[in-house]
């Protein structure tokens, strides 16, 4: 490939140089859910996504060069905050794992090529601008984005705004209303939604393939898997895991100091005087297992995210006990579920057995 450019002024020869170091490196290397984001700086994470856009030839699917796209990239990277959770990191992050899911042979059997690039950008971009405080927040403070989209998928439809702004300026020829679609259906009201949705298209996925498979099945099929990128965190090894929740607690948190200095109800686990990590944690666990399970039916490389989210549990219920002891053990259990998935097709889910509390 060609050395890359960039048409942005603040992005210099040596911060290219960099990009392109990381990004020939990502190139060859396995992407697994162990792959954490946060230890790339934002140089390289420029690297690691382009990367991933390139090796699933998104550049030919939007007919963009690798620079084109690279200058996409860093125009989304600046639509995004500098909320503690909700930043470009996290776009990043989902972005790493639905590259992950779209690797799974029924995955990439059932989508066309077209189908994995536009789930690409609705993935990178599908949170830009996110202030950090809920849609919840926008409507019962009034804010100017509540006023602005009335009180339905606020920031989704924020995040669509910004998208179709940053398309038009790179010049980029895309179905603006599938992207519209998925970037919508990650507002987290649709969970339950997408849990049915996935339970049908599960009861079918064997009796279709990529010739008879209907293009609403494709679009739900791509609701799915990017929703469930986009809640994984939680099912990812421990120690990275950990960290996404370190950043969403703090998030919270501010949002309920915010609402208690107005006077507001505080939201359900923003309270820092009442509510802790851990039950907001196993909270959340408890919300999306049931949509993992699901997926692992019919998706087999998501069935290492259950396996995750399981022990996660696990490890949470117990945090107050928490150890060197236990960590020693994640780490064994961690490269045991990742010898475990690099080798099976489909595997059974680990079911753990409680004993007593560890200590």
């Amino acid at each position: 490939m060609s050395t890359l450019s960039s048409n942005h002024k603040n992005i210099s020869r040596e911060d290219l140089n960099r990009i392109q170091k990381h990004f020939n490196q990502t190139l060859k290397v396995d992407i697994t859910p162990e792959f954490d984001v946060l230890t790339l700086d934002r140089t390289e994470i420029y690297g690691h996504v382009l990367a991933l856009f390139i090796r699933l030839d998104v550049h030919h699917s939007l007919q963009l060069s690798p620079s084109q796209l690279l200058d996409f990239l860093i125009d989304v990277s600046n639509e995004y905050t500098e909320a503690p959770y909700h930043t470009f990191y996290h776009a990043a992050d989902i972005v790493t794992i639905l590259y992950y899911l779209c690797q799974d042979n029924s995955v990439n059997s059932h989508l066309c090529k077209k189908d994995r690039s536009l789930l690409m950008v609705a993935a990178l971009c599908h949170d830009m601008g996110h202030p950090g405080f809920t849609n919840s927040f926008q409507i019962n403070t009034r804010t100017e984005l509540g006023l602005r989209y009335q009180g339905k998928s606020i920031l989704e439809s924020y995040s669509v705004d910004l998208t179709i702004q940053l398309l038009k300026k790179n010049h980029m020829k895309v179905p603006v209303h599938v992207l519209e679609d998925l970037i919508l259906w990650t507002d987290m009201a649709y969970h339950s939604d997408l849990e049915q949705q996935a339970i049908k298209l599960a009861s079918t996925w064997n009796t279709v393939n990529n010739d008879t498979i209907l293009k609403e099945e494709r679009n739900c099929l791509c609701r799915i898997l990017l929703h469930a990128a986009d809640i994984s965190n939680m099912a990812r090894p421990w120690l990275i895991s950990k960290q996404w929740s370190d950043l969403i607690v703090q998030e919270f948190f501010t949002q309920g100091d915010a609402e208690k200095s107005r006077q507001l109800m505080i939201s359900p686990g923003m309270d820092r005087e009442h509510c802790s990590q851990k039950d907001i944690s196993l909270n959340f666990a408890k919300v999306i297992h049931p949509y993992f399970e699901v997926l692992s039916t019919f998706i087999p490389k998501s069935c290492v995210l259950l396996d995750y989210l399981t022990l996660n549990q696990i490890y949470w219920k117990h945090y107050d006990c928490i150890d060197h002891k236990m960590i020693r053990l994640h780490n064994i259990e961690t490269h045991r579920l990742k010898k475990l998935h690099d080798k099976r097709t489909k595997y059974p889910t680990v079911h753990y057995i409680e004993t007593q509390p560890l200590n």
